[in-house]
């Protein structure tokens, strides 16, 4: 047999019968033909080997700690529990279709175009390896997730959030007062101002520098998105709070300029948690760390600024996003 690499090789299969022994001799040569590469994915390769190759490819590159961990876990929890043991031939548009309706059905829309998006990914280098030779993910129905009516901070809600917030005891045991109104007065993400330290910030020209989030794994040197990265102008008060901070000797502001309660950078997880109970306990069940970077949004919609403008503060690459996600809808002007 002339294999991939030009040489020709003797191919030698076994079966029970002369008819077994034949099938499984044209399968390997075909499979030969498809094994052009180290990696060694034929069709006749198992799901969760490529889940296994293709975790290896996301490990060396260079996309974030935090998204690698979560393409690791939708492959452990949904891929290869749903499609580990279907050969690489058999991973058919049905087989897939019928995977994501049932992550549909138990973990939700939003996971489902997660889990999609990973087997898409997986398919891919399959694809690239010779073992497959359509995406059957482009012809699965598509995944609608309900889009959620954006709601807001009024002007007044904003000054009885924080006002509350200044008479929680244990909101200021664990120094989440500041740092809600730090979101509230920038809209940046809440990693994104867990991790912001002094070299970020200049207090004369009144900027932060965003060039860094918090995740599960620290601080990592990277904003979430590539247009994350961004240099915003903070109103007066912010610049206070900053400055205060800052010359507040009990703080281990050289960690992070929001550190944890005992000095250390703030762990994602436990600061939602923390700032979740205090919001409850003010009476604002409905809000998150989110709803202050969306009202920031809506605030700089109503003060006039572009979709462009606004895009750029909150570190969004398409307006489209801003505006379609973040924006408070409004009533309809009375100049219509």
């Amino acid at each position: 047999f002339r294999d991939y690499d030009g040489q020709v090789r003797y191919v030698v299969r076994f079966g029970a019968s002369r008819s077994a022994a034949e099938r499984n001799l044209k399968a390997a040569m075909v499979d030969r033909v498809a094994a052009a590469d180290a990696v060694d994915l034929t069709r006749n390769s198992k799901v969760v080997d490529l889940s296994a190759a293709w975790l290896l490819e996301v490990e060396a590159s260079e996309l974030a700690k935090s998204t690698k961990a979560r393409y690791a876990t939708i492959v452990k929890q949904f891929i290869n529990p749903g499609v580990g043991q279907l050969r690489l031939r058999e991973l058919s548009v049905p087989a897939v279709d019928r995977l994501l309706r049932v992550i549909v059905e138990r973990n939700g829309a939003t996971t489902a175009k997660g889990a999609r998006s990973v087997m898409s990914g997986m398919v891919g280098m399959a694809m690239r390896h010779g073992a497959m030779t359509t995406n059957p993910t482009r012809d699965v129905a598509s995944i609608s997730v309900k889009k959620k009516i954006v709601k807001v901070l009024t002007p007044a809600e904003t000054e009885l959030l924080v006002k509350k917030l200044h008479k929680d005891k244990e909101a200021k045991r664990l120094d989440l007062v500041d740092l809600v109104e730090f979101m509230l007065g920038t809209g940046v993400r809440i990693g994104e101002a867990c991790a912001l330290r002094v070299a970020q910030v200049d207090l004369d020209g009144g900027t932060v520098e965003i060039s860094a989030t918090v995740t599960d794994f620290g601080i990592e040197e990277r904003p979430k998105t590539k247009a994350g990265w961004r240099v915003i102008a903070v109103p007066p008060n912010v610049v206070k709070i900053l400055q205060r901070r800052m010359r507040t000797t009990k703080l281990r502001t050289e960690v992070a300029i929001f550190p944890s309660p005992i000095g250390r950078v703030r762990d994602s997880s436990n600061t939602a948690a923390d700032l979740r109970r205090s919001l409850d306990d003010a009476g604002f069940d409905w809000v998150s760390s989110h709803t202050f970077r969306k009202t920031v949004a809506t605030r700089l919609d109503d003060a006039g600024l572009s979709a462009r403008a606004i895009a750029d503060h909150l570190g969004h690459a398409q307006p489209s996003m801003t505006q379609d996600v973040y924006m408070g809808r409004r009533v309809a002007s009375s100049d219509a």
